[in-house]
């Protein structure tokens, strides 16, 4: 009987943890999963500047709001709640970021000089700091910013346009495009490209500011800009991935933002966020890391 109570008692905590996972949605269960292989890496590898202690504490915070949007579903299961559950951490993409840069060179060290050589050899010239100088006109400058700007916007159309949907359409689309950032993410924890903006040394790694748009960018950046992710480009990569969603669930909307995101692109390598071959790296990697999120929203354990 004692030991037949003390199997109970073991099995106990694990039955309560297969509950509380169980009852998890996808999208949660990938961003810990995330937040769990981030950290081992963090503890294995360290951070920059001492930021481990820090990171690791952002994570445990981060599973705690996931674990309390899920226990206030499961005891008021509100329509707000649920997509709130839905959509946070698609939210949480603003932190896990610049987060990168904390991590980014402890396998390889930075890599751009290799990107400035490949583009020189490839183009004869740096396509990111050329653009700017053939077309420095302030209504080009703004229109270029507000582009860079619009990814952001891109987003959420294709998350709300998968809502007008259904509700399932949605949590599909958010569950691939945050398993592609986190696939963005990774590749630029192990491959550090800054990009042309960090890289090269005033002032051919600036532009002019001048403009609402620039000004808004700029203030943007200051928050959560870092020497980071520059290859592939994730701008290019997820807005793709994005106007894949748009177009299967509204042809209208997507030859309306169409000429948006063809700005967007133009304007990672105007600005000097990315090199021309990060732009085409983003365009490459864009149907393969959906692909590939396709194969992990399959997977037993995060359903």
């Amino acid at each position: 009987m004692n030991l037949i109570n003390t199997l109970q008692t073991k099995q106990a905590p694990q039955n309560m943890f297969a509950a509380i996972w169980k009852s998890l949605f996808p999208v949660e269960k990938l961003s810990i999963v995330y937040a769990i292989l981030t950290a081992i890496f963090i503890i294995v590898f360290g951070a920059k500047e001492n930021h481990a202690p820090l990171m690791i504490l952002y994570r445990i915070l981060f599973v705690a709001l996931i674990l309390s949007l899920r226990f206030l579903y499961k005891h008021r299961a509100t329509t707000a709640v649920r997509f709130a559950r839905s959509v946070l951490p698609l939210a949480f993409i603003a932190y896990w970021y610049p987060e990168t840069y904390f991590m980014n060179e402890n396998i390889f060290g930075n890599l751009d000089k290799y990107f400035v050589s490949a583009e020189q050899y490839l183009f004869g010239c740096q396509p990111s700091l050329e653009f700017s100088k053939y077309y420095p006109q302030t209504w080009i400058n703004e229109l270029m910013n507000f582009g860079y700007i619009a990814y952001y916007f891109i987003i959420m159309a294709a998350v709300f346009i998968a809502l007008a949907k259904s509700k399932k359409c949605m949590e599909h689309a958010v569950f691939i495009i945050l398993c592609s950032f986190f696939i963005y993410y990774i590749t630029f924890i192990i491959l550090p490209v800054t990009g042309p903006q960090f890289y090269f040394e005033a002032p051919d790694n600036t532009i002019s500011n001048e403009g609402f748009f620039r000004n808004t960018l700029v203030e943007l950046q200051a928050i959560g800009e870092k020497p980071t992710g520059a290859f592939p480009s994730s701008h290019v990569g997820i807005c793709l991935v994005c106007m894949y969603f748009i177009f299967k669930y509204s042809h209208k909307i997507f030859y309306m933002l169409l000429p948006v995101a063809f700005i967007l692109i133009c304007s990672t390598v105007y600005l000097k966020a990315h090199y021309l071959i990060d732009v085409i790296g983003g365009f490459a990697a864009a149907p393969v890391y959906f692909l590939i999120s396709k194969k992990i929203q399959k997977l037993k354990f995060l359903n």
